[in-house]
C-alpha cells in the first residue's frame, strides 16, 4: 500500500492569487507601491466591520504596536490565556509589562472569563482574547469583565478569521484586533498581519508607530521612536487575493470538519471541536480531544504518524516554558496532554479524512498497535494501486503488443536493468540531442547526464512510465506517460520521439495504443500534451490524434550555465515572447480496447 504523508496544513492557491502577485511584482512600485497594501487594508476592514486597518509584516508586530498605542508599560499586567501561541505573551513582555496566565474553557480552549476575573489586580490594564484554532471566544462575558474593570481588550484573531459570535465576525469586538496570514492559516500571505480598530485616536497613534514614529507632514522628521513592521506589496497582493476568496476558503474548512464529524462524533472516549450556542467556528484546525484515560496522546500521535498521518499536539501552556513560573491553569495543562490537531489543510479530501478517521478508530480499539492498517478507498486506492503497478513493471518489465501495417509492434516499459545498458544509453543520448528543441531546458546532453535522467525516470519519479517503441524487433523510439492527477484520472503524454527512418505512421500507432491502454487499464479519462509551439511535427501529430489546444503560455528565454531555459512570461507587456508552450487535451472515448494489464 502506498500513501503519501497527509500533512497538517496547507493553503489553497489558485491562478487568482498568482495573477495578483505577478501583477504586484510587475507594477507595484514607486507611485503604485501601496496599491495592494491599501486594497488589503480596506478589504479586511470590510470583513470585520472596523473603521481602520493597518497591513503589517506579522500578527506579532501588530500586537506589539497595539500594546504601545494602548500605553502598556513596565509594571502593568495583562491577562493572557495560558494556551496560545508564545507570541501573545512575548508582545506583553516587549513592552516591559507582565503576562498573567489564565485558564481556558474546556470546550473552546479560549480564555475563561471566570478565571480571568479572579486574577485581576490594581496593575491589570487589559486582556487578550485569543480565538484559538478557529474557535471563537465567548466575547460577551470578557467584554463585561473589561468594562467593569476599565480594561482594554485586544482580540488575537490570528487563527479566527471566518469565525463569528452571534453573527458578528471574530476580530470585530476589541479596542484592537489582530490577524495573521502565515502559511498555516486559513487565509495566507506567506507572512503578514493586520491591525484593526474603530477608535480614531488609537488608529492615529498606531499608524504613526507603524511608520517608525515619523511626523505626519514630514517623512524625514520623527516625533518618537516607532517600529518598522511594514508588509511588502507582494505579501499584500497575496493576502488581498486570498481574502477575496474568504467565503470559499472557510466553506472548505467547514466541509472538512463535517467529514470528521460524520465519522467520529459519538465515538466513546473522544470528541471534536465544540460548537457552542451562538458561536460559529471556522475550523482552522480540527481538534481531537481524548477523554479516555487508557489512551495516551503521545502514543496515538506516534501511531498516526507511522500510518502517514501527520497529527500534531496542541500548544503547550505558555507558563510551562522555562522563563515563566507554572500557572494554576489545570484545564490548559490537561488539554496540552489530551488534545491532537488533525490534518485540516484546504486540500484534504474526503477519502483522506475517511482514512484518518478509520485509523483513529482502529488505534482506539487496539492501543497496542504500532500503526493502523486500513484499506484505502476512492482515489487513494486508485493512486496506491497504480503506483504499485508502475513500480512492479519498471522492475519486472511489461509489454503492450500492437500491429501496424501488418508488422508486429510492441511498447516495452523501460526497466531498472535498461539503465545499465551502455548501448541503450548512447541511443537515448542521440535521441535527446536530436529533439532538444522540444525541451524547455536546453543544455548539453552527455551519456552521463542521460544516465542520470534515465535513472530518475525509472527510480525517482513514481508516476513516470517510459516505453520503448519496437517494430519487428527493432527499436525506433520512445513515449511516456507522466504527471498523473489521480483524483481526476488524468495524465500527460511525454517524451515522444521516433527515428526518421521508422515505418511511416509508427509514432501515431504507438500513441493510439498507449491511449487505449491508459483508458482501459489505468482508467484515464483525459490526457494532456505539453508542446512548444515551434515543434511543428509533434503539434501536427497531436492534432491528428484529437488533441485540442486549451491554453498557451508566452515564454521568454534565459541563459543558464551550459545552455538556456524557457520560463513563463506571466505579463508579456510590450515584450515579444521567444516561444509559446501549448497545452492540449484529448478526452478518451469508451470504445472497446485492448487490455494487457
Amino acid at each position: 500500500m502506498i500513501i503519501d504523508p497527509i500533512i497538517p496544513n496547507g493553503p489553497s492557491i489558485t491562478h487568482h492569487e498568482i495573477e495578483h502577485v505577478t501583477s504586484a511584482c510587475a507594477t507595484g512600485w514607486n507611485m503604485r507601491a501601496s496599491s495592494y497594501t491599501n486594497a488589503f487594508r480596506q478589504l479586511m476592514a470590510q470583513v470585520t466591520g472596523h473603521k481602520y486597518a493597518l497591513a503589517l509584516s506579522s500578527c506579532t508586530g501588530a500586537m506589539h504596536i497595539a500594546f504601545n498605542a494602548l500605553g502598556l508599560k513596565h509594571g502593568d499586567e495583562v491577562l493572557v490565556p495560558d494556551l496560545a501561541d508564545f507570541s501573545v505573551a512575548a508582545c506583553v513582555i516587549y513592552c516591559g509589562a507582565t503576562p498573567v496566565f489564565c485558564d481556558v474553557e474546556p470546550d473552546t480552549l479560549c480564555l475563561s472569563s471566570e478565571d480571568a476575573a479572579s486574577k485581576i489586580t490594581p496593575r491589570t490594564k487589559g486582556l487578550i482574547a485569543v480565538h484559538l484554532y478557529g474557535q471563537p471566544c465567548r466575547m460577551e462575558p470578557l467584554l463585561d469583565l473589561a468594562a467593569k474593570n476599565g480594561l482594554f481588550v485586544l482580540e488575537d484573531a490570528a487563527q479566527g478569521i471566518g469565525s463569528s459570535i452571534n453573527g458578528r465576525p471574530a476580530g470585530s469586538f476589541g479596542h484592537f484586533s489582530t490577524f495573521s496570514f502565515k502559511g498555516n492559516k486559513s487565509v495566507v500571505s506567506g507572512e503578514g498581519g493586520i491591525l484593526l480598530t474603530s477608535d480614531d485616536r488609537l488608529f492615529d497613534l498606531a499608524a504613526r508607530l507603524a511608520a517608525g514614529g515619523r511626523t505626519p507632514d514630514n517623512p524625514f522628521a520623527y516625533d518618537f521612536v516607532g517600529f518598522n513592521y511594514s508588509i511588502s506589496t507582494l505579501q499584500a497582493a497575496l493576502g488581498f487575493a486570498q481574502t477575496s476568496r474568504l467565503d470559499e476558503l472557510i466553506a472548505q474548512k467547514k466541509q472538512i470538519h463535517s467529514w470528521y464529524s460524520e465519522r467520529l462524533s459519538g465515538m466513546p472516549g473522544i470528541r471534536l471541536n465544540a460548537e457552542p450556542q451562538h458561536c460559529q467556528p471556522s475550523f482552522l484546525t480540527n481538534l481531537l480531544f481524548i477523554d479516555a484515560p487508557s489512551i495516551q496522546r503521545v502514543k496515538m500521535i506516534t501511531q498516526l504518524r507511522a500510518s502517514n498521518i501527520i497529527a500534531e499536539p496542541v500548544y503547550f501552556p505558555i507558563s510551562s516554558m522555562p522563563m515563566f513560573k507554572q500557572a494554576e491553569t489545570p484545564v490548559a495543562y490537561a488539554a496540552s496532554t489530551k488534545a491532537i490537531c488533525l490534518p485540516s489543510g484546504h486540500n484534504r479530501t474526503e477519502e483522506e479524512v475517511d482514512y484518518i478517521c478509520r485509523a483513529i478508530q482502529q488505534v482506539m480499539k487496539e492501543p497496542g498497535r504500532d500503526k493502523a492498517q486500513i484499506p484505502l478507498t476512492g482515489w487513494l486506492k486508485y493512486k496506491s494501486d497504480s503506483l504499485e503497478f508502475f513500480a512492479r513493471i519498471k522492475e519486472e518489465g511489461f509489454i503492450i503488443p500492437f500491429e501496424h501495417e501488418g508488422h508486429s509492434c510492441e511498447l516495452r516499459v523501460v526497466t531498472a536493468a535498461n539503465t545499465q545498458d551502455a548501448k541503450l544509453v548512447e541511443t537515448l543520448t542521440r535521441w535527446r540531442e536530436a529533439s532538444a528543441a522540444a525541451f524547455l531546458t536546453r543544455t548539453e546532453v552527455t551519456e552521463q547526464t542521460m544516465q542520470q535522467i534515465l535513472n530518475n525516470y525509472v527510480s525517482a519519479l513514481r508516476d513516470y512510465v517510459l516505453f520503448f517503441i519496437f517494430s519487428d524487433g527493432y527499436l525506433y523510439g520512445q513515449v511516456a506517460l507522466n504527471d498523473f492527477a489521480f483524483q481526476k484520472h488524468e495524465c500527460c503524454i511525454d517524451g515522444l520521439y521516433i527515428e526518421d527512418h521508422a515505418p511511416k505512421g509508427l509514432a501515431a500507432a504507438a500513441c493510439e495504443t498507449i491511449f487505449a491502454w491508459a483508458e482501459k487499464s489505468l482508467e484515464i479519462k483525459n490526457i494532456f500534451n505539453h508542446v512548444v509551439a515551434s515543434n511543428k511535427k509533434v503539434r501536427l501529430l497531436a492534432a491528428a490524434q484529437g488533441f485540442r489546444e486549451i491554453s498557451r503560455t508566452a515564454l521568454y528565454k534565459e541563459k543558464i550555465p551550459g545552455g538556456e531555459i524557457f520560463r513563463p512570461m506571466y505579463m508579456p507587456g510590450h515584450d515579444t515572447p521567444d516561444e509559446y508552450l501549448l497545452i492540449c487535451k484529448k478526452s478518451l472515448s469508451s470504445k472497446e480496447i485492448y487490455d494487457s494489464k
